[in-house]
């Protein structure tokens, strides 16, 4: 009996200690890289941001944007909104949007600017299907937003375009491609209503 307690508890006491010993070293590498993480997405949103409006030299967080959110709840995928400055001047806004694709959250970054104008969009963190829904990150598809100004909602269509509102969808990939439209036409929406009051960066 008591050999067969020692064989049941040796090894329970070993897994025990191999996952006591994993878990700090988990722990250890978390602590050491969270940092250097942290800071590296910091620096890439930035670059995103310098992609979109580049005429802007530097970002300023445009806070309380929650009040946009309350009269449009659409618009509650507006995560972060930044005020492009050059030469102490705004020249347009950055939108950080978060939609909903395919394979989940998708983190869009739109510059407009103080034409209304989209001036970039640029496709950061998901998780579309490679081949297929990953496209909405190409140049050729997020070029059909940039060089212009809406003057009516951005429509997906499955055929050629006729206007610069129309969207072509993406073969196969048509929840993507709507999820990254749904996402500049909400920065186009807060963009519009910053534009007229001339909010400010908080």
């Amino acid at each position: 009996m008591k050999s067969q307690l020692r064989s049941i508890i040796k090894p329970t006491i070993v897994l025990f200690v191999i996952c006591l010993v994993v878990t700090a070293a988990l722990a250890y590498t978390h602590a050491i890289t969270k940092d250097k993480i942290a800071e590296r997405a910091a620096l890439d949103a930035e670059n995103a941001r310098r992609e979109v409006l580049a005429d802007a030299d530097s970002f300023s967080r445009v806070e309380s944007i929650e009040r946009f959110i309350n009269e449009n709840p659409e618009l509650d995928i507006v995560k972060e909104v930044y005020e492009g400055i050059k030469d102490n001047v705004s020249v347009g806004y950055v939108f950080l949007v978060v939609s909903k694709g395919y394979g989940g959250d998708m983190e869009v970054t739109v510059g407009i600017n103080n034409k209304g104008e989209i001036t970039g969009v640029k496709i950061g963190n998901n998780s579309e299907t490679p081949g297929l829904g990953l496209k909405v990150t190409d140049e050729a598809f997020t070029s059909q937003f940039a060089g212009f100004a809406p003057s009516e909602p951005l429509q997906v269509v499955k055929r050629e375009k006729v206007k610069k509102e129309e969207i072509e969808a993406i073969s196969s990939a048509t929840i993507s491609t709507r999820a990254v439209t749904r996402a500049v036409q909400a920065a186009v929406d807060m963009a519009s209503q910053l534009l007229e009051e001339g909010g400010k960066a908080g």
